[in-house]
């Protein structure tokens, strides 16, 4: 985004508002004029409901002109790309024999003409080694479905927890203010001066750290496989980084190496059950309830780990006995306690469930993930390098009784 237009979005983020009139006068005409789709979107956002002075029209905005400027990083890519082939024609055409086309066509961009030369983006081939089925030569037998059955997708149950603090950021790191401390407002007499307070403010910085995938891969046979390979392994790639991500996000140890997780000492307020008690019964989850309220927060998530999912869906009134506490066999499975959503997830440590107040977690975020593809990676070897990175700054909680991590015992 241009620094201008950065500006008057973040005076607009500091002041919680949305844009004025001459603001959104500046947006418009910051678009170039073969933009039409996203001059449309910025006027359907200022005219609805919400209108210009929403911050969430403000949000919508930033979005389309951050989509805007991915759109013309790609055109010049993709000019830039056909300027490098144009040239690799024009030189092979002048060599006369040694590298003309196949087929006796001259025409580019027609079927193999030009696999006698470098291959170009439009010649990716197999990401796999045709000779072993293992590596990849299922994808190009004699017939082949036109799909691939791809392993269990994971949710993130982090994420999708909404109320989390999503803060994005630009250079290297990012401080988030707070107020650690005040002095605490009195009576004052009539006439009497009224004493000043004196507050104390910290912050929490947040240092991005990159989360990334590589993958390399022939480029042999993609041609000839049913379905596409291209797609399969970025899917993969971004499935990965987001399982990862999550399962930090839960229990990862912090430093240079991992985000600090909700787990991890210090994050929230550790509850540990006594010996025997191998399962987290409501009435701890009761408690947690009531120490987060009286901390100030409101409670409005239960994380679980699956074992311990388990024991709450099947509590019953009289421990062994009676009615199930979530409900009849024949209704759905419990997806709510306390009034609160539960989030299962493989991802949490054992024996653990956690009860917080996600408007106080918060998430520095420095960019989305990326997915590059390179043909020059490996290019004495004939490889294609796919790479996905995504750049996160750090978990934090800016009240740790509002997170309380309930831990079973393990004997």
């Amino acid at each position: 985004m241009k620094s201008e237009l950065r500006k008057i979005f973040d005076a607009a983020e500091v002041e919680s508002r949305g844009l004025d009139a001459r603001e959104i006068a500046a947006v418009i005409n910051s678009i170039p004029a073969e933009e039409r789709m996203a001059r449309t979107e910025i006027l359907a956002a200022v005219n609805g409901e919400g209108g210009a002075n929403s911050p969430e029209v403000r949000e919508s905005i930033a979005e389309t002109l951050k989509y805007m400027e991915m759109r013309a990083v790609d055109a010049r890519e993709d000019r830039a790309r056909a300027d490098r082939e144009a040239e690799v024609r024009t030189l092979a055409a002048k060599a006369g024999g040694v590298a003309m086309p196949l087929g006796g066509s001259a025409l580019p961009g027609e079927s193999d003409e030009w696999r006698s030369i470098l291959p170009s983006a439009s010649e990716y081939r197999a990401l796999v080694a045709e000779g072993s089925p293992g590596a990849g030569g299922w994808a190009v037998p004699t017939k082949v479905a036109d799909r691939a059955v791809e392993f269990l997708r994971a949710q993130s149950v982090f994420m999708r927890v909404p109320g989390i603090n999503i803060h994005r950021f630009e250079g290297g790191s990012f401080v988030l203010p707070s107020l650690t401390s005040t002095t605490t407002p009195g009576v004052v007499a009539e006439g009497a001066p009224i004493p000043e307070a004196t507050p104390a403010f910290g912050g929490m910085t947040f240092t991005p750290i990159k989360y990334a995938d590589l993958y390399k891969a022939s480029n042999e046979v993609l041609d000839d496989a049913a379905f596409s390979l291209r797609d399969l392994i970025s899917g993969v790639m971004l499935r990965g980084i987001a399982a990862q991500v999550d399962k930090d996000a839960f229990q990862g140890g912090g430093g240079t190496t991992a985000l600090s997780g909700l787990t991890k000492a210090g994050m929230g307020t550790a509850v540990n059950l006594s010996a025997g008690n191998t399962q987290i019964p409501w009435d701890a989850i009761i408690d947690a309830y009531s120490d987060i309220e009286a901390a100030g927060a409101a409670p409005a998530v239960i994380w679980a780990s699956p074992d311990q999912a388990k024991g709450l869906r099947k509590a019953r009134e009289n421990g062994a006995t009676g009615g199930y506490l979530a409900g009849q066999v024949t209704d759905s499975v419990a997806s709510r306690g306390l009034g609160l959503p539960i989030y299962v997830s493989a991802n949490l440590p054992l024996k653990t469930v956690i009860v917080a107040d996600p408007t106080r977690i918060h998430m520095g975020l420095r960019s989305d993930v990326r997915i590059a593809v390179s043909e020059d990676y490996g290019f004495n070897q004939d490889f294609t390098g796919f790479r996905a990175t995504y750049r996160i700054a750090g978990l934090a909680v800016d009240a740790p009784a509002a997170v309380q991590v309930i831990k079973a015992s393990a004997t």
